[in-house]
C-alpha cells in the first residue's frame, strides 16, 4: 500500500519514504514503526503491539521504543515538516495524526511482453469483486467499541460463502475508513466493483444501522437499507442485515450487471457477463427466458468450461425444461440437469447454489427425501441462502412435515420477501393448510402465489383446487379457466407431475380436483 500525507509519499510494499519527491533514509525499524503507525492511524497503537510488530515480539525497554519514537519525529521534522504527526498518549500508546491517504501505485513492468502474455494480462476482469469497509460510528458507543469492524467482517465471511463473487479480504478493505470515502480509488487500488460500506449510530438504547452498496465505477447507489432495533437485539439485527446483504448478491447486482451491458449479442459476451445475463433470463421463468438463458448459459461454459455456477444455470434451465413440460422429451431433460448439476458441485461443491440445484435434480425423480441432503448443504455452506430454505420446504412438505416446511417457507420469505421463488414459497404454505384441512388458509396462500406475476399455470391450478376443497366451485373453475389460459396445453398429467408420485394423498386430490374441475 501507498499512503500520501503532505509532504511525504510512504511506499510500504516497496519499504520507501519520499519527500517532496525525494527518497528519505530512515533506519529498518523506524521505517516499520511508521507504516504500523501510519496504516492504524483511525486508532491508538499500544507499546505491546509496536513490541510484537516491530520486534517480532523479542523482549525490549520502554526506553528502546520511546528512542525509535524520537528517531522517526527527527526524521519527519527533518525535512522541514513543522506540524506534530505522532501523538503520545501516556498509558495508552502512540497515534499517528495525520491524514495518510491511500494511493494507487505505479504499474511499472520492466520486461517486454510477448503478445500472448500482453492478451493475457490485459484482458479485464469481469468477474464481479466486492469490497465491504468498516462502518463509521456515531453516538456513545464505547460499550460496543468494536461494533463497527465487526459487522463488515461478518458480512465479508458471508459473501464469501457464495463462492461466485470475489470478495475483498478485510485486511486491504479496512485500510479505508472514514466518511470521506472515494469510490474511484477504491475501485483503482482494490480492484473492487462494488463497495459496501455502513454506519452504526446508537443512541440511548436504540441503534441504527445504515448500510449502502456502491458501484464503484459510476458511484451509482445499488441498493441501501436501513434497520433500527434496541441494543438488546443487536446480534438479531445483525443476522437480519447479513440476510439482506445476501439476497442483494444473489439478485440485485446480477441485474445490476446486465443492467450496465445493454441489448448486446451473447456472442459479443465474455464469460462472466453471459452468466449474469442467464441469470436475468432464467428468473423470467418462461418459456422464452428459459430458451435464452440457455444461450447465455451455453456460452458462458464454452468460454469458461470451469465456470461452476454456468454450469448450476444450465442445470436450472434443464430442470426448467422437465418441470414445466418445455420440451419434448421431459426423460432427457431430467439427465441433462443431473448432469450439470453435478458438474458444477465437481467445480465448487461448497457453492450453495449448485447444491440446490442438486437437490431440485430429486424433484424430477420424485424424490423429496433424498433432495433433503443437498438443500442442507445449500444452507451450511450458506447460512441466509434463500433459495436452500425454499428448498428444504419443498421437501419437508412432501415428506409430511409439515411443521418443519412451514417454518423453512416462513424463513425463506423473510430472507427475500420478493424473491423469484417466492410463490413456490408461499405454495409450500398452502399444501401444509390443505394436509391440516384448513382450506380457507389454503385458499389465502395459493391466491398470493398465483396472482404473483411471474407465477405458472400449475399455480393457478392450485389456486382453484384449494377453492374446489373450501366448498366454492365457481372461484374454482375461474382459476382453472386461467390456468388455461397461461398454458393451453395444462393437463391431469402435467398438474401430477408437479407433485411427487409418493405423496399419495396430495396425487390424489389433484386427480380429484382436476376431474370435478374437467381440466
Amino acid at each position: 500500500m501507498i499512503y500520501a500525507f503532505e509532504p511525504f509519499l510512504l511506499d510500504c510494499a516497496c519499504r520507501e519514504l519520499r519527500c517532496h519527491g525525494r527518497p528519505l533514509h530512515v533506519q529498518p525499524q523506524v521505517f516499520d514503526l511508521l507504516c504500523l503507525l501510519v496504516e492504524n492511524a483511525h486508532r491508538v497503537v499500544s507499546r505491546d503491539e509496536i513490541v510484537e510488530k516491530v520486534w517480532q515480539g523479542r523482549i525490549v525497554s520502554d526506553d528502546a521504543i520511546s528512542s525509535r519514537i524520537r528517531d522517526l519525529r527527527r526524521d519527519l521534522a527533518s525535512t522541514g515538516q513543522t506540524s506534530e504527526l505522532i501523538l503520545t498518549l501516556r498509558g495508552r500508546g502512540f497515534r499517528f495524526v495525520g491524514d495518510p491517504k491511500l494511493c494507487a501505485g505505479p504499474h511499472v513492468d520492466d520486461q517486454p511482453k510477448s503478445p500472448k502474455d500482453a492478451s493475457d494480462n490485459d484482458a479485464p476482469d469481469t468477474q464481479p469483486s466486492i469490497a465491504v469497509l468498516p462502518f463509521q460510528r456515531n453516538g456513545d458507543m464505547d460499550r460496543f467499541e468494536a461494533l463497527e469492524e465487526a459487522i463488515p467482517r461478518e458480512l465479508i465471511m458471508t459473501l464469501a460463502s457464495l463462492r461466485w463473487i470475489k470478495v475483498v479480504s478485510h485486511g486491504s478493505a479496512f485500510r479505508f475508513r472514514g466518511a470521506q470515502i472515494d469510490l474511484a480509488q477504491i475501485n483503482q487500488i482494490l480492484n473492487a466493483r462494488y463497495c459496501l460500506t455502513g454506519v452504526v449510530d446508537l443512541t440511548g438504547n436504540r441503534v441504527t444501522i445504515d448500510t449502502e452498496l456502491s458501484d464503484t465505477r459510476t458511484s451509482q447507489v445499488v441498493w441501501a437499507l436501513r434497520k433500527t432495533a434496541s441494543i438488546d437485539d443487536i446480534h438479531a439485527l445483525r443476522a437480519e442485515i447479513a440476510a439482506n446483504v445476501i439476497m442483494v448478491a444473489e439478485l440485485e447486482i446480477p441485474q445490476h450487471e446486465t443492467a450496465t451491458l445493454g441489448p448486446v449479442d451473447a456472442e459479443n459476451l465474455d464469460a462472466w457477463s453471459a452468466m449474469h445475463m442467464g441469470f436475468t433470463h432464467m428468473s423470467q421463468f418462461s418459456y422464452a427466458g428459459n430458451e435464452n438463458a440457455r444461450r447465455m448459459f451455453s456460452r458462458a461454459i464454452d468460454l469458461d468450461p470451469k465456470l461452476a455456477r454456468a454450469h448450476a444455470g444450465m442445470a436450472f434451465v434443464r430442470f426448467q425444461n422437465a418441470f414445466m413440460r418445455y420440451a419434448t422429451d421431459i426423460s432427457t431433460e431430467a439427465d441433462n440437469a443431473r448432469r450439470f448439476a453435478e458438474q458444477s458441485l465437481a467445480l465448487q461443491p461448497r457453492d450453495p447454489f449448485a447444491n440446490f440445484m442438486m437437490g431440485r435434480c430429486h424433484w424430477l425423480d420424485h424424490d423429496p427425501e433424498g433432495s433433503k441432503q443437498w438443500f442442507a448443504q445449500s444452507v451450511t455452506a450458506c447460512p441466509n441462502y434463500t433459495w436452500g430454505y425454499y428448498g428444504a420446504s419443498w421437501a419437508s412438505v412432501f415428506t409430511g412435515e409439515f411443521d418443519e416446511a412451514f417454518e423453512t417457507a416462513n424463513r425463506a420469505i423473510d430472507l427475500s420477501p420478493i424473491d423469484p421463488f417466492r410463490p413456490g414459497m408461499t405454495g409450500n404454505k398452502m399444501w401444509v393448510h390443505i394436509a391440516r384441512e384448513d382450506y380457507a388458509s389454503a385458499v389465502k396462500w395459493a391466491e398470493i402465489a398465483a396472482k404473483t406475476p411471474w407465477s405458472h399455470a400449475g399455480m393457478a391450478f392450485f389456486a382453484g383446487m384449494s377453492h374446489w376443497l373450501n366448498g366454492n366451485p365457481e372461484k374454482a373453475r375461474w382459476w382453472v379457466s386461467e390456468a388455461r389460459r397461461r398454458n393451453p396445453n395444462l393437463d391431469t398429467a402435467h398438474v401430477l407431475a408437479l407433485v411427487p408420485a409418493s405423496s399419495t394423498s396430495f396425487r390424489h386430490q389433484l386427480t380429484r380436483a382436476a376431474t370435478e374441475l374437467a381440466l
